[in-house]
């Protein structure tokens, strides 16, 4: 007969741990944006010519620890392959922007691992160029951004391994003045106030911008050009930073004279575009290079109108744009966490012989990928874990449900049936197989008119293959 007993459960349960991006194809075009409603076109950006998921550094700040927006900017970024690179920010301020507290981590840490983040490395920069005072509530400290740094850096690890910690990237062209410090002395000042700061990082943070003035010449090198990293990492080298580090440059590129107003003293847009063209392909194919995200896909107003890929007032692009969109790029493959819950709608223990019946198996999808129903079905296996059928699974997105009918025909002699099931996803098992044994006996009257009574509920309850997100 029929029983609502307890569930059964199938799951990956995958090791808390970042992963080298480096390990796997990947796409090393990026764009920084400031407004998740940029995420389309940044997508059209990075993802061209051949290209998928690219990169996109967005800022949040702690007056928008909204988990339900953010979740949602997430999932979107999933939808276009999008891989999110999160700066953290405080609040601004009369003096700048405020100092973080040790507290904060605690709060940025809750609020963080609430998200289904979209890949398994989540990567976050812990802030802005702290050697401007304007970046620290009007004030230099380098062993004060040193000892939060670390702060924040423990306290997300502990909530999650797949935290993948990045520093500030820091300005390299700034100078030593009452308002900014040069980053030589504020790197030394920090390994100073802590000797093992820079082996902390599982990644490094570069504003390489082409300066002076954001119109540097495209054969510089060194610190204050676009090569800036390299600069940066043989620098560091003495303090501890390693040399195999993966670079993540969060902040580069070219002002153009258009804007809101003209400034002649920046170079024309079909130039940026050029010198763009060659970046990509003849200084940014660094293979330690993780990726590159220009500043700024679209800013329609003063300070930064100039730097903004967007024409001001306009749906169009300067030609940086279609230059990008033209380059080939790589299709990446991220690491993603794949999880998949199996069980009984109903747990069967036992059922007649010579019969049909439809099982209904709830399978529900709690990892980061979007299954599709061209490559996910449900497997099937028989007592000695061979398989002898799949079953479909349509698309499902991370916390959706289906229900699948799974047909079950009885033997003809009492005994007892066994058999398990488990997702697959590109010809990989998503967590281990589901058993059942259950029990086949024959029947007596009044059992039949049971059976078919229980039958009739169970296909009216399966019917149809259900969709509901939690």
């Amino acid at each position: 007969m029929l029983l609502v007993a307890s569930v059964f459960l199938s799951q990956i349960r995958p090791v808390n741990a970042i992963v080298d991006p480096l390990s796997t194809p990947n796409n090393k075009f990026g764009v920084h944006i400031v407004d998740e409603n940029d995420l389309d076109d940044a997508a059209k950006l990075v993802n061209s010519s051949g290209g998928e998921w690219g990169y996109v550094t967005i800022v949040i700040r702690e007056d928008e620890r909204d988990a339900g927006r953010w979740q949602k900017v997430f999932d979107r970024m999933r939808e276009l392959k999008l891989i999110p690179v999160v700066r953290l920010a405080t609040r601004g301020t009369a003096d700048g922007w405020e100092v973080p507290t040790e507290q904060d981590a605690e709060e940025w840490a809750h609020f963080l691992n609430k998200l289904n983040w979209v890949v398994k490395n989540r990567y976050i920069i812990l802030f802005n160029e702290p050697n401007h005072a304007h970046e620290w509530e009007g004030t230099i400290d380098p062993a004060g951004y040193t000892k939060i740094a670390r702060h924040f850096r423990n306290t997300l690890k502990q909530t999650s391994e797949d935290f993948f910690i990045l520093p500030a990237g820091f300005d390299q062209a700034a100078g030593n003045t009452d308002d900014s410090l040069s980053v030589e002395i504020y790197y030394r000042m920090m390994y100073e106030s802590d000797p093992d700061i820079f082996t902390l990082f599982d990644g490094w943070t570069s504003h390489s911008y082409p300066n002076p003035h954001f119109s540097g010449s495209i054969t510089a090198s060194g610190r204050q050009s676009i090569q800036g990293y390299v600069w940066e990492l043989q620098y560091l080298a003495a303090y501890g930073l390693p040399q195999n580090i993966p670079v993540f440059i969060t902040e580069t590129g070219w002002a153009h004279r258009e804007g809101t107003t003209e400034n002649t003293s920046y170079k024309p847009a079909e130039e940026v575009a050029q010198l763009f063209q060659i970046a990509y392909t003849d200084v940014w194919d660094d293979p330690q290079i993780v990726m590159v995200s220009p500043f700024l896909l679209n800013y329609q107003a003063e300070p930064f109108d100039n730097f903004s890929w967007k024409k001001p007032g306009s749906t169009e692009f300067y030609p940086q744009f279609s230059k990008v969109i033209s380059l080939g790029k790589q299709s990446g493959l991220p690491i993603q966490v794949d999880v998949a819950s199996v069980q009984m709608v109903h747990v069967i223990t036992s059922l007649v012989t010579d019969s049909q019946f439809f099982v209904p198996i709830r399978v529900h999808n709690t990892g980061q990928t979007i299954w599709h129903s061209a490559d996910t079905s449900l497997i099937v296996y028989d007592e000695a874990h061979k398989p002898i059928g799949t079953l479909p699974i349509p698309t499902l997105k991370p916390f959706q449900t289906a229900i699948i009918k799974l047909p079950i025909t009885t033997p003809s002699q009492a005994g007892s049936v066994l058999f398990s099931v488990a997702v697959q996803r590109n010809n990989t098992t998503v967590g281990d197989p589901v058993s059942f044994t259950i029990s086949v006996h024959e029947p007596d009257h009044s059992e039949n008119t049971i059976v078919n009574f229980i039958r009739e509920i169970v296909l009216k309850e399966i019917v149809e293959v259900v969709r509901a997100a939690n």
